[in-house]
């Protein structure tokens, strides 16, 4: 029996940079922000200038949502470590091009967006915030 009242969410972790992110993905993706809380709940004992920081945020575009947060320096390297990439599947050659294009500014292209092996188009690559990207098209 398949339980389909799991949902699969990926949280993805900043060093600071949160905010900068989700707005630069807003703009390449089409997405919305909603950032629920910050650093500055006493709670946190957050240091004043991290008070600013995002806590826990969300990310919407197309039917998709991610979470995001900053991370405090002392767990920094601990939440960094990942084998994770975000993947998009996409059937417009041309937009996944162009995401790519855009999502790849300023970062590390692993593989360049090309038609690959198996017949589709590929790329990957880490964004200048370091979360690990592909880029899949694959046609009709």
């Amino acid at each position: 029996m398949v339980n389909t009242d799991i949902e699969l969410v990926p949280y993805l972790q900043f060093q600071g940079d949160c905010e900068e992110a989700l707005n630069f993905y807003k703009d390449v993706l089409d997405g919305r922000i909603e950032i629920a809380s910050r650093y500055d709940n006493p709670a946190m004992n957050a240091p004043d200038d991290f008070k600013n920081k995002i806590l826990h945020a969300r990310f919407m575009f197309g039917r998709f949502t991610m979470f995001a947060s900053d991370v405090m320096s002392k767990k920094m390297n601990e939440a960094l470590r990942s084998n994770i990439s975000i993947s998009l599947g996409l059937h417009d050659e041309e937009l996944a091009k162009d995401i790519f294009e855009r999502l790849s500014i300023g970062g590390e292209i692993n593989i360049p967006f090309k038609k690959q092996f198996w017949g589709d188009w590929h790329g990957n690559f880490s964004d200048r915030f370091g979360i690990h990207w592909m880029v899949n098209c694959s046609g009709k």
